[in-house]
C-alpha cells in the first residue's frame, strides 16, 4: 500500500524516528480491526501530537473513540470536520448525529438536520430519514425538558405495566412507557417488567426493551425468554454475549463491503441489522460469522428488488422471520 505523507505539526524539541508516525497509524488502523479500540486510540492519540490526521483516519478514530466512551472528544473531531467541509462530510454528518444523540443533545442535533436538509449531498430518501429523525429528537427534546421540570420523585402509572393494562396499549405506548423508565425509578414494578420480558405474546422488540430496562437498574434475577426458537434463561444485568445486538457494528462493516457501492441498499440493509438484532435480543444468529449474517441481509434486501436466486436456509429463513415481527410492529 501506498504510503501517506502526513504534514507535521511545529514540534520543534520532537526528534522523530524513521517510520514512527507511519507505524503509530498503522498500529492503529490494525488494533481498530481487531476491534481492539482501547489500543487503537491509543496509537490515534500519539500519532495526533504531532501530525495532521487525515480524514479517513480521523474516522475510524471517532469510531474507536466511542467504543471507549469518549464522546466528548469524538464530537469536537467532528465539528472540526465538519468546519472544513470534509470529503466524508456525510459519513461524518451521520457520525455526528449518533453522538449527539447520545449525549442527549436534542438541540444541536435539531440544528444540525436544519443544515442537512438543505444540502444537495445528500438524496431525497436520506432526507426523508431526517425528518424523521427531526421528529424524534423534537419529541425526545420536549421529554427531557419535561423530566427536567418535573420532581425528580415523580413515576409513572405502575397500573399500565400490569401485563393485562400492558397489553391493551398500542406498540408505541409500550415503547414510550418503557423509555421512560429509563429516567425513573421503576423499583416498584420491576416484577411487571419481569412479566412483560417473558411474555411471548408481546412484540420481540419490546420485550427486549423491558430485559433492557431491567439490565438498566440492576435486575439479577433470571427472566425467562423464549424467541425465534431459542430459550434461555437470562441474567438482564449480565446477558449472553456475544448477542446480536453487540454485533450490530461489526456486521455492518462487512455489509459495507458488499454494498460500497450502492449507498440506498447499505442503507436499507443497515437498518434491517438494528431492527432485527434488538428482535433477536438476547439471541444472536448463532452459527454465523459477521460475513455470512451480512451476506444473508443483502440478499434478503436483493430479493425485495426481485433479485437474487430465491433458495432458502435457515438464516434467511431466520431473517424473514424477524422482518415479519418488524413488519407487524410498524402496521400496528
Amino acid at each position: 500500500m501506498k504510503k501517506k505523507h502526513y504534514s507535521l505539526k511545529n514540534n520543534e524539541n520532537i526528534i522523530f524516528f524513521p517510520g514512527m508516525i507511519d507505524k503509530l497509524i498503522e498500529d492503529g488502523l490494525a488494533f481498530a480491526e481487531e476491534n481492539n479500540y482501547m489500543k487503537a486510540t491509543e496509537c490515534f492519540d500519539e500519532a495526533k501530537k504531532y501530525v495532521e490526521l487525515d480524514d479517513m483516519i480521523l474516522s475510524i478514530y471517532i469510531l474507536a473513540l466511542l467504543e471507549t466512551r469518549r464522546q466528548q472528544e469524538a464530537k469536537e473531531i467532528c465539528e472540526d470536520l465538519m468546519k472544513k467541509r470534509s470529503p466524508m462530510f456525510e459519513q461524518i454528518a451521520e457520525l455526528y448525529l449518533t453522538i449527539l444523540l447520545d449525549l442527549k443533545e436534542y438541540g444541536e442535533v435539531d440544528k444540525v438536520l436544519n443544515r442537512l436538509l438543505v444540502d444537495k449531498r445528500f438524496p431525497n430518501d436520506r432526507k426523508q430519514n431526517f425528518l424523521q429523525l427531526k421528529e424524534l429528537s423534537g419529541k425526545l427534546a420536549k421529554e427531557q425538558e419535561s423530566l427536567l421540570d418535573t420532581d425528580q420523585s415523580f413515576s409513572p402509572d405502575n397500573e399500565k405495566f400490569n401485563i393485562n393494562e400492558f397489553t391493551k396499549l398500542s406498540v408505541e405506548e409500550q415503547e414510550r412507557l418503557l423509555q421512560e423508565s429509563f429516567l425513573r425509578d421503576v423499583t416498584d414494578v420491576i416484577p411487571s417488567i419481569r412479566d412483560i420480558a417473558e411474555n411471548s405474546s408481546i412484540y420481540p422488540a419490546i420485550r427486549s426493551l423491558a430485559l433492557l430496562v431491567l439490565g438498566a437498574i440492576g435486575e439479577t434475577t433470571e427472566v425467562e425468554i423464549e424467541k425465534f426458537g431459542y430459550t434461555a434463561k437470562v441474567n438482564p444485568v449480565n446477558p449472553p454475549t456475544p448477542n446480536a445486538v453487540d454485533r450490530i457494528e461489526s456486521i455492518n462493516q462487512q455489509v459495507h463491503e458488499f454494498l460500497e457501492k450502492d449507498p440506498s441498499k447499505f442503507e436499507m440493509t443497515i437498518g434491517l441489522v438494528h431492527s432485527h438484532a434488538y428482535a433477536l435480543f438476547p439471541f444472536d444468529w448463532v452459527g454465523y460469522s459477521d460475513q455470512e449474517v451480512a451476506k444473508g441481509y443483502v440478499d434478503f434486501v436483493e430479493s425485495l428488488f426481485g433479485n437474487g436466486n430465491g433458495q432458502k436456509d435457515e438464516l434467511s429463513n431466520l431473517i424473514k422471520r424477524l422482518e415479519d415481527s418488524s413488519v407487524i410492529v410498524e402496521e400496528e
